[in-house]
């Protein structure tokens, strides 16, 4: 039995405890497969190139991204090359390298609250062209570490029942936070489902994806607004498409 199946099993075994056989049994159907990152060695496989901070890998000629006048803080490369095939049942293209991007609130003004405004970008790039491009001096330049992954399976977190017009269960938060702490899963991940801090980040349409998932991290000098996540979300045709500049980003915390 693989390691994904095995961990199917605990995860059906955890909610028949909590929620019933036949509760259990919908939403193990709905696991879907994840890459857990980590800067730490010991936590999964190398990735390649993949790193969190750094340089961008950027197309030949291309300007870093700004919002207006503001420049992105590049917050992590990810080697698709070595990731895709870790995390099949998200649809990434198998080659390529994809700098993430992001900036809080970069309007000023006692108009605007702290926040209340976010953008990203997501570049693609073949790694055999690819310009290591350096931030500007006026943003952030974030510690450059190497990332290690390894492919967990992942569960809708209670708060998606939300956005189907159901409520939470607390049986289910308590199987929930069980199989988390289980496989001890972290929360930097690549496709699969997030685990969220408040209500769902995909539309009623349930056409998004998850592309990322990044947590407050110590090492990495990340605090997304209190010991919240980011979360990088895509619709699942504009990601087939390569439509990278559909994606979007969404905040969460306590």
């Amino acid at each position: 039995m693989s390691g994904i199946e095995q961990q199917r099993e605990r995860v059906r075994h955890t909610l028949t405890e909590h929620v019933g056989t036949t509760e259990a049994e919908r939403i193990t159907a709905q696991a879907a497969t994840s890459l857990a990152l980590s800067t730490d060695s010991e936590a999964g496989a190398p990735l390649g190139v993949s790193r969190f901070g750094g340089d961008a890998l950027l197309p030949p000629d291309t300007a870093w991204p700004h919002y207006e006048a503001t420049p992105l803080e590049l917050l992590a490369v990810l080697d698709l090359t070595t990731i895709a095939p870790l995390n099949p049942e998200l649809p990434l293209p198998r080659h390529g390298v994809l700098n993430l991007f992001y900036v809080e609130n970069p309007l000023s003004g006692d108009s605007v609250a702290a926040g209340e405004y976010e953008s990203c970008r997501v570049v693609l790039a073949d790694p055999e062209t690819a310009v290591r491009s350096t931030p500007p001096r006026s943003v952030q330049r974030h510690r450059e570490r190497a990332l290690y992954g390894k492919t967990v399976l992942t569960i809708p977190n209670p708060f998606e029942d939300e956005r189907d017009g159901g409520e939470v269960s607390e049986k289910y938060v308590d199987a929930y936070e069980e199989i988390h702490g289980l496989d001890n899963q972290q929360d930097h991940l690549i496709g699969g489902w997030p685990n969220l801090v408040q209500g769902s980040v995909f539309s009623p349409s349930g056409e998004d994806l998850l592309l990322a998932q990044l947590d407050t991290d110590d090492r990495m000098d990340w605090c997304w607004g209190d010991m919240g996540s980011l979360y990088f979300t895509i619709g699942e045709q504009d990601l087939k498409a390569g439509e990278f500049s559909r994606a979007e980003v969404f905040t969460q915390c306590s």
